[in-house]
């Protein structure tokens, strides 16, 4: 029963990576879209039904606008917001909130019992619905219906001058703003889906179902080139600094060169990543943020494709905005979160709910800052009066080890944070000390041929994996040493000699050591002695032998 109260203790505890949380606010929906700032402040679609406009400082609503169930885009067209709705909705929203007009689409009119999503150039709306693509004016009547179609899956629109293009199936169709198609490519497998096309320059970026990212000139939809994953791609692209990064269902954010299609880096997460990049600042490192279906927001490296912040949510993360050095995301537990970019710390081990035996705990970490300081702080167990000590830390590497005295058995809660901030939210996670754990082994091993007053090493291993130990001690000859992974010696004098290996959490290692004398070795001595009696045997056997015998 003990045991089971505290799996469940563990389990409540969530692991989230520490950066300064700037403002939440609370929806009775799941909040999915990418947020969009409109007169300076951040509005966000929740499945509530209603977007709200919020202060991107405080997180205080200025507005709130009911828009119809499960909205699915906002865009800036004719200086409101425009927003569409899955249920067939279409509203523009002015600066103070207000409903300027309603469009629904899923009338007798029109017949649309589904909207994909709305784009829009300088002259129209353009919306997908399941029966057809509408081309919108101003005032919120339809103008045209530039395509039409059965019960179809369709992609949402991306608008360009003059055009709108968009996924049906296993096609990729560009129309002018007279419905006129300019061109229609098809997929050799599979089809378009949930990830909208981006245009850029001549070329339009678009992930597909056959786990590729394809990317189609504008002018006549010849295919330049594709990128393959290892799932779906689900995910909306991001077009910035000669990169384009998107998400796939492999659990990877790729870079990829916009030119050639030829693949930069890919980070690896844990769950699908379907959301749409943004590319921003974290800790004065220039990065990609994503969000992921495992209930993270990532912020990844554009250089090198390496993770250096991993924040977390309460159900999966949507679309994120950088604005005004900070990320704002919305989650499937209908909370919106504004973090700091200025730094940001994470654990990455031990993990969550991790059992530990009774030896020090190495706990790593990812930390950046802009703030003037390179300073990672952990604290253990602050109701047993612990306090914030310093870490080791590298570049953008950090670790720590907790002494054993710092670990109860039982629960035990480890936080990080950078520099001297405060916060109700550090990156933390709990493990459990079992002290009924056996001590593991240590693997002591020794160069070979060693000679008095000549230097030899010694190797330290953990007997269960093999792994290299590191913060031993080590006593040889009278003399003891600290040593990481292996140790230099030299033997002061010949003869056999225990070496021992202390460490906490291990057994004792020993072996003992062999030290020959100055001089040839002895093993030279034996082998040359054999060979003398061979030689001596051979020439008994082949004349001294018979010589031998004729003179008796």
């Amino acid at each position: 029963m003990k045991k089971a109260l505290l799996l469940l203790a563990l389990i409540s505890i969530s692991c989230i990576s520490y950066a300064s949380l700037i403002w939440q606010f609370s929806t009775d929906g799941a909040v999915s879209a990418k947020p969009l700032v409109y007169q300076g402040a951040v509005v966000v679609l929740s499945d509530d039904g209603n977007a709200y406009s919020l202060d991107a400082a405080t997180g205080a609503r200025k507005w709130q606008a009911g828009v119809g169930k499960t909205p699915n885009d906002a865009l800036i067209f004719d200086n409101a917001v425009v927003v569409s709705a899955s249920n067939g909705k279409v509203v523009k929203i002015g600066l103070a909130g207000n409903k300027v007009w309603e469009l629904n689409l899923n009338t007798t009119a029109y017949n649309a019992s589904r909207v994909y999503g709305a784009s829009a150039n300088q002259n129209y709306i353009f919306v997908t619905a399941n029966n057809g693509v509408y081309e919108v004016n101003k005032e919120g009547a339809v103008l045209l219906k530039l395509a039409s179609y059965g019960d179809s899956i369709l992609t949402a629109p991306a608008a360009g001058p003059g055009y709108v293009v968009y996924g049906n199936g296993k096609n990729l169709v560009k129309l002018n703003e007279r419905g006129d198609v300019q061109w229609n490519v098809t997929l050799a497998s599979d089809s378009f889906w949930l990830s909208r096309p981006v245009i850029d320059g001549n070329t339009i970026y678009v992930g597909a179902l056959d786990g590729r990212l394809h990317a189609f000139s504008v002018s006549n939809g010849v295919e330049m080139w594709s990128h393959n994953t290892g799932g779906w791609v689900l995910a909306t692209p991001l077009i910035d600094g000669g990169n384009v990064y998107f998400g796939s269902n492999d659990a990877k954010v790729y870079a990829v060169d916009v030119g050639s299609g030829e693949g930069v880096w890919a980070a690896q997460t844990q769950l699908a990543m379907k959301t749409e990049p943004e590319s921003g600042t974290m800790g004065g490192k220039s990065v990609i943020f994503a969000g992921g279906s495992d209930d993270s927001i990532y912020a990844i490296r554009t250089d090198n494709g390496e993770i250096v912040w991993k924040g977390s949510a309460g159900g999966a993360v949507g679309s994120p905005l950088f604005y005004q050095n900070s990320v704002i995301f919305g989650s499937a537990d209908g909370k919106v979160y504004s973090y700091s970019s200025e730094s940001a710390c994470s654990i990455t081990t031990p993990h969550e709910a991790d059992v530990i035996g009774q030896g020090e705990v190495a706990v790593t970490g990812k930390y950046v800052s802009s703030a003037g300081t390179d300073t990672v702080y952990v604290l253990v167990n602050p109701e047993n009066g612990g306090d914030w000590a310093p870490a080791e830390t590298g570049e953008v590497d950090w670790i720590y080890y907790i002494p054993k005295t710092a670990l109860n058995p039982g629960l035990n809660v480890i936080s990080c944070k950078v520099g001297d901030e405060t916060s109700d939210r550090y990156a933390s996670v709990a493990v459990n000390q079992d002290p009924q754990l056996p001590l593991g082994n240590l693997m002591v091993t020794v160069s070979p041929g060693i000679v008095e007053k000549k230097q030899f090493t010694v190797f330290v291993n953990d007997g269960k994996d093999g792994s290299p130990v590191d913060r031993f001690t080590l006593s040889f000859q009278g003399k003891n040493y600290n040593g990481s992974k292996n140790v230099t010696l030299t033997a002061s004098d010949a003869g056999t000699f225990p070496v021992v290996v202390k460490k906490v959490g291990f057994n004792d290692g020993n072996v003992n050591v062999v030290v020959n004398a100055t001089g040839m070795n002895p093993a030279y001595l034996v082998g040359g002695i054999l060979l003398i009696i061979i030689i001596l045997y051979q020439m008994w056997e082949h004349g001294l032998k018979q010589k031998f015998a004729k003179k008796r």
